[in-house]
């Protein structure tokens, strides 16, 4: 099947469902929808007890930590959930939660009836074929940091997979049907509940490897993928799509493929940034390459007294940054915030601190030559370690 005829397939399948007894002329004007919780043909308890049974306890009702019904929650609870509402990991490790909002009225967060908290692709291929069976809306969750909200839906069946996290490293990898067709590559085979923070401390810190991900330790590793996944580093290493090499995927029939370059490679070719809809990633092998020697940052935070100001500023930055900045040495962020405000968090790899404070230094005296337009916030800093000490969670502490 090529590309074209797989997106054909796909766009049809909600037309030309057949109903029962039906013709293929009704289905296709019948309106297509998800059993809900409610309605008669939601699955019965001893339906979901079966499915919680075959699971070994794996099936859970998700929850807000403080929902509605419950009465007042003391003041040590809310006061706890207050603080750790600010803590992503605990985001993470909730399945009714989700790492972000979205964008502004795009979408309300909203917990699952039931969520899978899949340990295993036998989880996964449980809970689509219940799914499937019994007509239900369906989503995946990782990391919860999804900005669309295709992690979560209200009446809908969750499969959770962050217990799914184990990081295998390879030597030397070859994908399945690609046995002398492909050269082994160093690897790193990642369950899909991981998050980017773990598979840096045992690719960087503990391998000495580099893997392309994303710049937020709480990202989810399948969903950043699946959605190209545009890094620190990306400017160098490439997105973190474009370094997948092969995916364990459940489709919606409930089997088991693999994907790469030479087995199913529409499948894979669609993986890499298409989104979510062609089945749950449950595992995914992504290239790793040599690891930076240096990889440090730049801070700053500058304030115009102006609009003129501030429109020079913007200007000097944009100028600065395509001469000096648009190169693979350097990624991601300067923010412009209310209050006339440009917010600068730089990361460069392969530079030794004098060397980055000498490409700044340019730009940074340019503010300074003008303090009736401009006041220094933050004053500018610039830090450097070495590559496998950038991520480590004992540094970062």
């Amino acid at each position: 099947m090529n590309r074209r005829r797989l997106l054909q397939v796909l766009a049809a399948l909600p037309f030309a469902r057949r109903l029962p007894g039906g013709s293929a002329a009704a289905a296709a004007t019948a309106p297509f929808s998800r059993v809900r919780l409610g309605n008669p043909q939601w699955p019965s308890d001893e339906a979901w007890e079966e499915l919680g049974h075959r699971l070994e306890g794996q099936l859970i009702k998700p929850a807000l930590p403080l929902p509605v019904g419950m009465g007042a929650p003391s003041p040590d609870t809310y006061a706890y959930v207050a603080k750790e509402i600010k803590n992503p990991y605990y985001l993470g490790d909730e399945a009714g939660l989700t790492q972000t909002l979205g964008w502004v009225g795009a979408w309300t967060s909203r917990p699952s009836v039931y969520a899978v908290a899949a340990n295993s692709t036998a989880d996964v291929v449980a809970a689509v074929n219940f799914a499937r069976t019994h007509n239900l809306r369906l989503v995946v969750k990782g990391g919860g940091h999804s900005y669309q909200g295709t992690s979560n839906a209200a009446d809908s069946l969750l499969i959770w997979t962050r217990p799914m996290s184990t990081i295998v490293l390879h030597d030397a990898f070859v994908g399945s049907g690609c046995e002398g067709r492909i050269a082994p590559q160093a690897a790193v085979s990642v369950e899909a509940g991981a998050v980017w923070g773990r598979v840096y401390n045992e690719v960087m810190v503990k391998a000495g490897r580099y893997a392309q991900g994303g710049g937020c330790l709480t990202v989810g590793v399948a969903g950043l993928v699946n959605g190209g996944g545009f890094g620190s580093l990306s400017k160098a290493f490439g997105l973190a799509a474009g370094n997948l090499l092969e995916a364990e995927v459940v489709t919606a029939d409930g089997n088991i493929t693999l994907a790469n370059a030479c087995a199913n490679p529409d499948l894979f070719w669609a993986l890499k940034g298409g989104g979510s809809g062609f089945g749950v990633v449950t595992r995914l092998t992504l290239r790793t390459h040599d690891l930076p020697n240096v990889i440090g940052a730049v801070f700053a935070t500058i304030d115009a007294t102006s609009d003129d100001a501030y429109r020079r500023l913007i200007a000097k930055m944009v100028d600065f940054y395509r001469e000096a900045l648009f190169n693979p040495q350097w990624g991601e962020q300067i923010r412009l915030q209310r209050g006339r405000r440009l917010w600068i968090q730089m990361v460069f790899q392969s530079l030794d601190r004098e060397q980055a404070e000498a490409v700044w230094r340019p730009f940074f005296d340019w503010v300074a030559s003008s303090p009736q337009d401009f006041v220094v916030f933050s004053q500018p800093a610039v830090l450097a370690a070495p590559g496998r000490r950038f991520w480590d969670p004992a540094a970062l502490k």
